[in-house]
């Protein structure tokens, strides 16, 4: 049981920068900035924190530590990939509109 609801806690993450990404892009004005990172690095790092505590390791605690402290590191590095994308695609859709308008 406690390998599924780690599955769960590690796609909720893999698709958490999507979601709010998404959502950003669809409604600017709903999603500004400030909560963009406060959804990804609270809900990431609640996520991490959690996954770590029901992945069971045999060198003991350590990485339930790891994750209480740098969890929300972790998911920052994993998001910045993401808002690369974002920007990109931001960079194109603007230039598209422009030459359109």
């Amino acid at each position: 049981m406690n390998n599924v609801l780690f599955l769960i806690c590690l796609a909720g993450l893999a698709v958490l920068p999507l979601a709010v990404l998404g959502l950003r892009a669809a409604r600017p004005k709903l999603m500004p900035w400030w909560a963009v990172f406060s959804i990804m690095v609270g809900l990431g790092w609640a996520l991490v924190v959690v996954g770590a505590m029901l992945r069971e390791t045999p060198d003991g605690g350590a990485g339930h530590v790891g994750a209480l402290f740098f969890g929300w590191a972790f998911v920052l590095i994993w998001f910045a990939p993401w808002l690369l994308v974002y920007a990109v695609i931001q960079f194109f859709r603007r230039r598209h509109a422009s030459r359109n308008a």
